[in-house]
């Protein structure tokens, strides 16, 4: 009896740690891959995640450190899929950043380099 209760005693205490990890999710795909060497930047930059997320903020930063107007507007639903217009950037590097929500509340930050030839 006393194995039978340390057993689900150490089943239990594994289920709750694992169970913050289960809630976040990772980018699956975006169309400029981390590190990309570019010639010319698509109209927009899309990425999709594992599950739908709220995206709560999309920047772009120059290699100073400078931020980049976008005009983001963070939508109003969550979703899988997000597609972020780009403004016209000269040759250089830039840092895609973002931020999103879990369903269970849990931020998480994301981030894409990108040199523009």
């Amino acid at each position: 009896m006393y194995t039978l209760k340390m057993v689900t005693a150490a089943l239990a205490s594994v289920a709750i740690m694992a169970a913050p990890a289960l809630a976040h999710t990772s980018v699956e795909m975006a169309n400029i891959a981390d590190a990309a060497v570019l010639e010319t930047l698509p109209d927009a930059f899309s990425f999709s995640f594992g599950q739908p997320v709220g995206l709560i903020a999309f920047s772009i930063r120059t290699g100073t450190g400078e931020t980049v107007e976008t005009g983001f507007q963070p939508p109003k639903a969550p979703a899988k899929t997000f597609s972020v217009p780009l403004p016209d950037l000269a040759p250089g590097r830039y840092t895609f950043e973002w931020r999103t929500l879990s369903k269970d509340g849990h931020p998480m930050n994301g981030k894409s380099s990108v040199e523009l030839k």
